[in-house]
């Protein structure tokens, strides 16, 4: 489809341009990234998307044979390996997922039929189409879709789309097999980002029309009850990306510059926001990845230029980086970060930044 490769050339020019058993007494040796095994790509193919349910369920999506027609892939882990799952006739690129069990799993893809959605439950990828006349958002103008659908282990699942008749973005959430429109407290100009934690913990990044102070960027959050408005500091050239809420005292934030402000990671103490840079080059392309750590921490990644400490951890007031398994000194995309619920092993997905290397899927448990 055209608009979809469009998308995808825009999307890739941006990202060019930038048991062995130990005595007791010895220490354990600390966790490391390691690559597990997915089965081949066609052509030149990454993996774009992560998401996981548990350790025995987990969803990446992406694409092979890019530099052609370019063909959707979705990968599914059991707990022991990943493996090819088929896709309902007509499906595009898949460009975001979400998990919250074995038999619950969703993804968004671009396409122009008007049905963006996929829903896996348990058998079977079928397709679930958004309401009529709302279509995915795409925060522009980044040529990239980010987290627009989210969900949460016997939760529900939310995703953002546009009115485009309306001109305003919209909170959808996943009732009875399909998408329904739900209000929010104040009109969305565009939204960038949700996040669900539990049914009564969600959050949405959006432009948002506030009474008295016209198109504001705010975060909107539900507690179960009601929605509630939250302002932050805003910065010119950037916008939230992604949040990772860990409890009604934790949220993680990813600040996105849409040119060459360095990122920044921002955290919610549940009465203000602060933040604090991302370590790396404002002049590299940045996939804004983000995962709490399962230990008060987060993680996030950065597209490296000639050296391969491509995962940033701040724990502590303090960062620290690590390199995947076996490539040193290469520079690395990282596109994806997720954390498995009920552990601290995060997977990730990425690619080497030649275009002759092979996509990769990491674990570190």
């Amino acid at each position: 489809m055209a608009v979809h490769r469009v998308l995808r050339v825009a999307a890739w020019t941006a990202a060019l341009s930038g048991l062995l058993l130990m005595p007791s007494t010895a220490a354990a040796a600390p966790p490391e990234w390691e690559k597990v095994p997915t089965p081949p790509l066609d052509g030149l193919g990454v993996v774009t998307e992560i998401a996981a349910a548990g350790p025995q369920a987990a969803w990446a999506a992406g694409i092979e044979d890019a530099t052609s027609s370019g063909k959707p892939v979705m990968l599914a882990w059991n707990g022991r390996q990943w493996q090819r799952q088929a896709l309902p006739p007509g499906t595009g690129q898949v460009v975001d997922l979400a998990a919250a069990g074995p038999r619950n799993a969703w993804g968004i893809y671009l396409n122009e039929d008007g049905s963006p959605a996929l829903h896996w439950n348990g058998t079977a990828w079928r397709r679930v189409g958004y309401p009529a006349g709302v279509k995915p958002t795409m925060p522009s103008p980044l040529p990239t879709y980010l987290q627009i659908v989210s969900a949460a282990r016997g939760g529900p699942a939310w995703s953002l789309g546009y009115d485009s008749q309306a001109k305003k973005a919209v909170a959808l959430r996943f009732q009875n097999g399909r998408w329904v429109r739900r209000k929010t407290p104040v009109p969305m100009v565009s939204a960038s980002t949700v996040a669900v934690r539990s049914a009564k913990d969600i959050w949405i990044a959006c432009t948002c029309d506030i009474p008295g102070d016209g198109p504001t960027e705010a975060m909107l959050h539900w507690n179960g009850t009601k929605w509630s408005t939250i302002r932050y500091p805003s910065k010119e050239q950037t916008y939230i990306a992604k949040i990772v809420p860990v409890s009604a005292t934790s949220v993680w934030a990813y600040r996105a510059s849409t040119g060459y402000a360095t990122p920044e990671l921002m955290h919610w103490d549940g009465k203000g926001w602060t933040s604090t840079t991302i370590p790396a080059s404002p002049y590299a392309y940045h996939f804004p990845a983000l995962a709490d750590d399962g230990d008060q921490g987060a993680w996030v990644s950065v597209s490296t230029v000639d050296d391969d400490k491509s995962y940033l951890h701040y724990s502590g007031g303090r960062w620290a980086a690590e390199s995947g398994e076996g490539r040193p000194g290469t520079a690395v995309w990282i596109r994806d970060l997720a954390r498995v619920p009920g552990t601290r092993s995060i997977w990730s997905t990425g690619l080497p930044s030649s275009l002759a290397g092979l996509p990769f899927i990491e674990r570190r448990s």
